[in-house]
């Protein structure tokens, strides 16, 4: 997604890099066993960026995704990829979300990483709960909040932290999409798990249920022995669920 002055101008850049980086393939790997059986669902994938993950929703059997993000670009992006009818987008604010409906699965890759304060974190949560019905489910990939900023990096993958901030309960991170030719400079945030912890029961999301990185057999398979050694041990991403409560 996210914030609006990073990717409003960098949209074609960043679809490349996720079209030529390797970071991407265990991303997908974690969204596709995180979001399970969607069949027949209503969607909402909140920034959605280009599109992508709306669109792995709907071939995963999603009878209509709402993809929304907050850049305009992207979304622009997102529209003349997008062939199906069943899939729409719009230009809006997690921090503030219109009603867009009722959805039986929310659906956020890359959003809360860019939340600016717990508040703000809690903010984009209540929007995603008010969208989903009464045990309804959020599917999230975010930074790790036990990614080793000191440990090995991602550069190999195409995604390089060039400096880390540390606070009590975040660390504010400085990073670089490695896109062909150029680089994709981005701020973002690496939450503690108790952060995350205390913004769902906050807005009435229950427990997250953590998890990490894979990657398929085939990716293995066909790259030389260590390749994917660090992403494996120091995974940038993790992703949770959380339930609704019924009411």
């Amino acid at each position: 997604m996210a914030d609006e002055p990073q990717y409003d101008a960098v949209g074609d850049l960043y679809r490349q890099y996720k079209t030529t980086a390797t970071a991407p393939i265990p991303e997908l790997r974690l969204f596709l066993d995180l979001v399970g059986d969607i069949r027949g669902q209503r969607v909402l994938d909140l920034a959605t960026g280009y599109g992508a993950y709306a669109r792995y929703a709907h071939g995963l059997g999603a009878s209509e995704v709402v993809g929304v993000d907050v850049s305009p670009e992207m979304v622009g992006h997102a529209e003349a990829a997008t062939e199906s009818p069943a899939i729409v987008y719009r230009t809006a604010d997690a921090r503030d979300l219109p009603d867009l409906g009722t959805f039986d699965t929310v659906t956020a890759v890359w959003l809360f990483n860019y939340a600016e304060s717990p508040e703000e974190l809690a903010a984009m949560l209540a929007g995603a709960r008010r969208a989903l019905r009464p045990g309804g489910r959020l599917v999230a990939v975010t930074v790790n909040p036990r990614y080793d900023v000191r440990g090995p990096d991602w550069t190999r993958y195409g995604l390089t932290v060039h400096a880390a901030d540390p606070d009590t309960r975040r660390h504010r991170l400085r990073i670089a999409l490695l896109a062909p030719g150029a680089e994709i400079p981005l701020s973002m945030s690496r939450w503690d798990a108790s952060v995350y912890a205390d913004a769902l029961a906050q807005v009435g999301l229950g427990d997250p249920e953590w998890a990490l990185p894979t990657v398929p057999a085939d990716e293995l398979a066909q790259r030389e022995a260590g390749y994917w050694d660090t992403a494996l041990t120091n995974p940038f991403p993790a992703g949770f669920t959380a339930v609704r409560d019924g009411f």
